[in-house]
């Protein structure tokens, strides 16, 4: 359905505000289950703005139905999120994903070191089956290249691997170990989530966050959710730009 728009998905709708002020001929979706999503034209871009709701379910359930309902020829997942300490990404970058790993799936357990969780990998459990012959998910979710990368051009950073739960970091302690486990720079809650409907549905996948704060910290007192919007919305807009 290469004909159809693409998806841009975020959990809340102040995620989508900054971007529907730019919509063209705006219109419902005509999406029953999430009536206030808009679509139109951004950018050289037939659209869909939809706040699924906050946590991978939601995530998940928004991409399959608008897929379902019209025909999705891609689907970017937008919004603000964490910077792992390590990962030195400044609160206020706009950063894209390199992939997408789920911090809840896999095996947990209480040992002499302390609760440990391994992937779902080690029994072996793929959470999408293989396609003619490429490997299955367990659970890292690669992105799409194309989108990907411009994505990363617009925003002037190199593309990053990211994770989601649907718990994120309430201290820099859980941040740490999730960044030791996972590998990644960014924690969300939504990605990975969207990034296992589009692996079983086929629909490319890409991710472009804004960092809102510090992973694990949840002083809101030092939050900057407005340049995070801010640079996110124009790095995707600079990326749409690229690619009409």
């Amino acid at each position: 359905m290469s004909d159809g728009p693409l998806l841009i998905l975020a959990a809340t709708r102040m995620e989508l505000a900054d971007l529907a002020v730019g919509l063209e001929g705006e219109a419902p979706a005509n999406l029953p289950a999430w009536p206030d999503a808009q679509r139109g034209r951004l950018d050289g871009h037939g659209v869909i703005l939809l706040a699924s709701g906050v946590g991978k379910a939601s995530a998940a359930a928004g991409v399959a139905y608008a897929h379902a309902r019209v025909g999705l020829t891609a689907c970017i997942n937008v919004g603000i999120a964490g910077a792992y300490v390590g990962a030195f990404v400044p609160v206020g970058a706009a950063v894209a994903a390199a992939s997408e790993f789920d911090l809840d799936a896999g095996i947990i357990a209480d040992s002499a070191e302390g609760t440990t969780m391994t992937s779902l990998d080690t029994v072996p459990l793929p959470r999408v089956a293989p396609f003619e012959g490429s490997p299955g998910l367990f659970d890292t979710f690669p992105t799409d290249s194309t989108w990907t990368d411009h994505l990363a051009a617009a925003s002037g950073t190199t593309a990053q691997p990211f994770a989601t739960s649907d718990a994120i970091a309430g201290d820099l302690d859980v941040a740490a170990e999730r960044a030791d486990r996972s590998g990644a720079a960014i924690e969300s809650m939504e990605g990975a989530g969207a990034a296992l409907a589009c692996a079983h549905l086929g629909v490319p996948f890409a991710a472009l966050r804004g960092v809102s704060n510090v992973a694990g910290v949840r002083d809101k007192a030092q939050w900057d959710v407005s340049t995070a919007v801010r640079a996110y919305t124009n790095a995707l807009r600079s990326a749409l730009r690229g690619a009409a």
